[in-house]
């Protein structure tokens, strides 16, 4: 057996289409619950968009969208690694970060010069922005903002995916623990918590009543 290859078949499982899907399908959701319909303000975007592009905009536009995607397919698998490292890290040294979803992964991917680290990644961002530029020649206002919302719809999915991938590599991490050392979760709890709150997964009870007096408002 070539453990090398076995190794990277596991990855590439990770970075599956199927979990992409669901990962993106929990992110829309998630945005609905927060009253804000991503995917209904990119429709309209394109929509307006769709006679006024020439075929130039038209295919820098699709470019755009294929690299989006693929860098988001790149942060599946970064952010799942991540949290594997972050939940193992929790247990096993006990002066571990607080911030760990920033410190691993957001601050790494997604914020210069770190992402700078991270060539595949960086290039397709780099391409992305000049594409987005190309998009945008010669439009109007109205239509330059149209396009700039399918831009951020694409940014803000892949921090989504970055998220929720890194908590989901995170609970994987959690659930060995939990399964080699019965009780080992429970000496770091407080981290979970934590963690969970970092990434918008918890609050406060001070938080959930906030937006519970908010609601009656």
């Amino acid at each position: 057996m070539n453990i090398e290859k076995e190794l990277k078949n596991i990855e590439e499982s990770i970075g599956s289409e199927e979990l992409l899907d669901k990962v993106l399908s929990a992110y829309v959701e998630e945005m609905k619950k927060e009253l804000y319909d991503v995917e209904q303000e990119y429709r309209e975007s394109k929509q307006a968009l769709d006679s006024v592009l020439d075929v130039e905009q038209r295919e820098a536009l699709e470019a755009m969208e294929k690299s989006f995607m693929d860098n988001m397919r790149y942060g599946l698998k970064f952010g799942f690694k991540r949290g594997i490292f972050a939940g193992f890290q929790q247990f096993f040294v006990s002066e571990s970060p607080k911030d760990a979803f920033n410190k691993f992964a957001h601050d790494e991917l997604l914020i210069m010069p770190n992402m700078g680290k991270y060539p595949e990644y960086h290039n397709r961002r780099t391409e992305i922005n000049h594409l987005s530029n190309k998009v945008m020649e010669g439009l109007d206002e109205e239509q330059q903002e149209h396009a700039t919302t399918i831009y951020c719809t694409y940014d803000e999915k892949g921090f989504g995916v970055l998220r929720h991938a890194f908590y989901i590599g995170y609970r994987f991490a959690l659930s060995i623990i939990e399964e080699v050392e019965l009780l080992g979760v429970s000496s770091i709890i407080d981290k979970i918590l934590s963690t969970e709150h970092e990434l918008g997964f918890t609050m406060t009870r001070m938080e959930r009543e906030r937006v519970r007096y908010k609601s009656l408002e």
